[in-house]
């Protein structure tokens, strides 16, 4: 295994028309982007709205630029942790997952857990990120049902320099919607392409509540500072107090509670 770290990235886009609450994701590690495809011969729009389970094989396609094939990660995708995998131990993991999961299944073998369990795999667990898959994973099973203690990772690349540090942190999948724990979370963010600002994300306890991508609420503490714009988002925040507009909805924070809704992206 190479000791050459990379970042890990995941790029979203949404999926007219069901765009308040569909999206498709896909995984960037160096140069590539990581996505599921589908089936042979279906558009990632097709094959991410079906209904229906599909009898053909699932593709997973890979390819370069600053986003997708599909055009998810179109504002840079954003990081979510580091990895040491390499490109040929991603492309082995990739034919090993497709054989466990040879037919997309709408329910829990679409493109959101594929990316999912990917960034699960490349980062041996330890990441950040702040959207869950509209339905549990393996990876959501095995990872977000856990007590993760004094975790966290650092990396500077194309313009965006990451430090993040977690105390405890915990998901629960329920009936409807999931449930994500924090503790002492602590992120340190400068970022100069694409998008600008500086960022202090400090969580002393967390509680937050969400339905897909239409609506959720937090509560807590947390001093969260730092202005610019990451990820798509225009944000703004001063000891907690502010909030975000932009490719994640409208969001309205204190440092005591929040809520969004109506992610774009």
């Amino acid at each position: 295994m190479s000791t050459t770290e990379r970042s890990v990235k995941l790029g979203r886009k949404m999926i007219p028309p069901a765009f308040i609450i569909t999206h498709h994701w896909a995984v960037k590690v160096g140069d590539y982007w990581y996505e599921l495809g589908g089936v042979e011969g279906s558009s990632f729009a097709s094959a991410s709205l079906s209904s229906k389970d599909n009898s053909n094989d699932n593709k997973v396609n890979r390819s370069s630029g600053s986003s997708a094939q599909s055009g998810a990660g179109s504002l840079g995708g954003e990081i979510v942790g580091v990895t040491t995998k390499t490109d040929e131990e991603i492309d082995v993991w990739i034919e090993l997952w497709k054989e466990d999961n040879p037919k997309y299944r709408l329910i829990d073998r679409n493109c959101q857990n594929f990316a999912y369990e990917l960034i699960g795999w490349l980062t041996d667990g330890v990441f950040k990120c702040d959207h869950l898959p509209h339905i549990p994973t393996e990876a959501r099973r095995t990872r977000d049902n856990y007590d993760n203690l004094f975790h966290g990772f650092a990396i500077a690349e194309d313009g965006n320099a990451i430090a993040t540090i977690s105390v405890a942190e915990g998901r629960k999948q329920v009936p409807i919607g999931g449930i994500t724990v924090e503790t002492g979370q602590l992120t340190l963010q400068a970022v100069a392409g694409p998008g600008l600002g500086l960022f202090v994300d400090a969580k002393v306890v967390e509680l937050s509540y969400d339905v897909g991508n239409v609506f959720g609420v937090h509560g807590g503490l947390n001093y969260n500072t730092g202005i610019g714009v990451r990820n798509g988002n225009l944000e703004g925040h001063v000891l907690g107090f502010g909030g975000k507009i932009g490719a994640d909805g409208i969001e309205v924070n204190t440092p005591y509670v929040g809520v969004h809704a109506c992610s774009i992206m």
